[in-house]
């Protein structure tokens, strides 16, 4: 095998294992679209969700034992990949919906509260 392939063959692999330990195969409940950060939960019976006719009113907690600011990151550099638009510290919009992520520590454990609501 020449060795152009072989380094294309480890690169992928590489990032494949990066891409691996910063998404969760799991997403936020009622947000399908917006990944859970590593192995954080979800709150149970946290999901509220309304259907109207100005757009959807969604809210979804998740919890887990990482620093706020690894939280923080991760959701600024990887909802601009999801078509989101920050406007403000935690407030990200993309078309006719805000997005508004709460987020608190206490004692390690790390909470956010995501609520998506018709904006604009």
């Amino acid at each position: 095998m020449p060795v152009m392939k072989k380094l294309i063959i480890f690169i992928l692999f590489v990032l494949f294992s990066l891409n691996k330990d910063l998404y969760s195969e799991n997403f936020i409940h009622g947000l399908e679209d917006i990944p859970i950060y590593k192995n954080m939960k979800y709150l149970e019976d946290s999901l509220v969700l309304f259907d109207k006719i100005e757009g959807r009113y969604v809210s979804s907690e998740i919890y887990g034992f990482y620093k706020k600011t690894e939280v923080i990151e991760f959701y600024d550099q990887i909802l601009p990949n999801l078509g989101w638009v920050k406007i403000k510290f935690n407030v990200f919009e993309r078309g006719n919906e805000t997005l508004e992520i709460k987020i608190s520590e206490e004692s390690n454990k790390t909470s956010a509260v995501f609520k998506i609501y018709p904006g604009k």
